[in-house]
């Protein structure tokens, strides 16, 4: 049984176990809850504050001063737990309505018919947001039935995918997934296992193939070390040729980077996949898939449709080169398109219609592009509702693989701390 599989049973039974615990014992296990978060924001807000000033990051220096606002909000309301319970629950969702209504005012704006769905989305999340007198018991209910579901949905997907007859139709992804957050980091922890494991020279159980024909399409899942590359990104290649999408126009990003031009690029994958892992520090998964004819012309149309909304983007230092005749990347440094044309010569293009116009981090992300291209040549794929992210398709590339049935033949990783994982490229 490999570490992943036994990590999805021990999940499902803790999920079992705290549906249980809200449901019959509400207040005691609210009062658990709470202590228990509150302490682990003590203790991580201590190892961010000495990170920050160790390792010289000042991101953990504002994730430190969060930890412990949180500690000592929670220690002055520590007997009023089930108003710290429904604050935290009105700011949860108060966020997540946030992130539907800027996604329908960014539908509107170019012209995609989901801003209604969007926007139901976000009224039904405002309800919970404005019908917020809620006891303590109910709140408490109401996450017994969201870790049941939790652990139905796992159980299931784990029988299901484990069935080459159902593994490629049956999921609950569309109704409900863990938090954003965790799904998201999951896959940093998954490296950063193998990473471990290989420094000591054991079999790390994840490189596998169950075909010997050559993929002719690959999923890559990027994941990182610190910050915000913990949270990924995520791109497919074809023919040797990566194609990612994202907000690459720093002099353009609003909301703290979080929204700006939605900018596409191509690059050889495994010239890009060995910057990600040395340069930028972020280890990837891959994962192989086999196509038919049908979806290999499928892709071919998808990549024109690609061509027909977008033109030509240069980066800051693509531009100080036309202009002057040369150009020092130590001018270039902090800005991530720039490092990656003078290191890969990535072609960008910047999208000008259609849904894909504007990138944004909680909505229109680097997830939904890819699966919808992928979806586009026929993958299908299971998107969930609400916010994606790459770690979400970590899931579930690995029970896809798991099927003998289905279009994954194998996966790999790849990190710069075990240099026989990285490819012989030219420097």
């Amino acid at each position: 049984m490999t570490t992943i599989r036994k990590a999805e049973i021990f999940s499902i039974l803790l999920f079992l176990f705290l549906s249980l615990a809200c449901l019959f014992y509400p207040y005691n296990t609210a009062m658990v809850l709470i202590r228990m978060t509150a302490l682990i924001g003590l203790a991580s807000g201590l190892l961010f504050f000495f990170d920050a000033f160790r390792k010289k990051r000042s991101l953990d220096l504002v994730a430190s001063i969060v930890c412990l606002l949180y500690f000592g909000w929670a220690l002055l309301w520590w007997k009023r737990d089930a108003d710290i319970l429904r604050t935290l629950f009105i700011v949860y969702y108060a966020i997540i309505a946030a992130v539907f209504y800027i996604q329908t005012i960014l539908d509107l704006k170019d012209h995609s018919s989901d801003w209604k769905a969007e926007l139901l989305l976000a009224f039904f999340y405002t309800c919970f947001v404005v019908f917020s007198s809620y006891r303590l018991a109910t709140i408490s209910h109401m996450l017994a039935l969201y870790f049941f579901i939790q652990a139905c949905q796992m159980g299931l997907e784990l029988y299901f995918f484990s069935s080459p007859y159902n593994a490629r139709y049956y999921s609950f992804r569309d109704w409900i997934m863990l938090p954003a957050w965790f799904v998201s980091v999951f896959p940093s922890f998954v490296m950063g296992h193998l990473v471990e494991k290989k420094m000591h020279d054991e079999n790390t159980h994840f490189d596998a193939k169950k075909s010997e024909d050559k993929p002719d399409l690959i999923v890559w899942i990027h994941t990182g070390e610190y910050g915000t590359t913990l949270y990924g990104h995520m791109t497919f290649s074809r023919d040797s040729i990566m194609y990612s999408y994202g907000d690459y126009d720093l002099a353009k990003m609003k909301w703290f980077k979080t929204m700006g031009p939605g900018i596409f690029f191509s690059v050889n994958d495994q010239i890009y996949a060995n910057n990600c892992c040395i340069v930028e520090h972020c280890p990837l998964f891959a994962y192989g898939i086999k196509l038919t004819d049908e979806q290999k012309q499928k892709f071919e149309a998808m990549k024109d449709s690609i061509l027909s909304q977008t033109i030509r983007w240069h980066c800051p230092m693509q531009e100080a080169y036309f202009k002057t005749g040369h150009a020092s990347l130590a001018d270039f440094e902090k800005d991530y398109a720039s490092r990656l044309w003078d290191r890969t010569c990535a072609i960008f293009r910047m999208y000008t219609k259609g849904q894909w116009a504007w990138y944004s981090l909680l909505g229109n992300n680097c997830s939904n592009y890819s699966s919808a291209m992928l979806n586009e040549i026929g993958l299908h794929i299971p998107v969930s509702k609400g916010i994606v992210s790459p770690g979400e398709f970590f899931e579930y590339f690995e029970q896809a693989y798991q099927d003998p049935d289905s279009c994954v033949i194998s996966k790999s990783w790849h990190s710069a701390k075990v240099p026989s994982t990285l490819f012989d490229t030219i420097d």
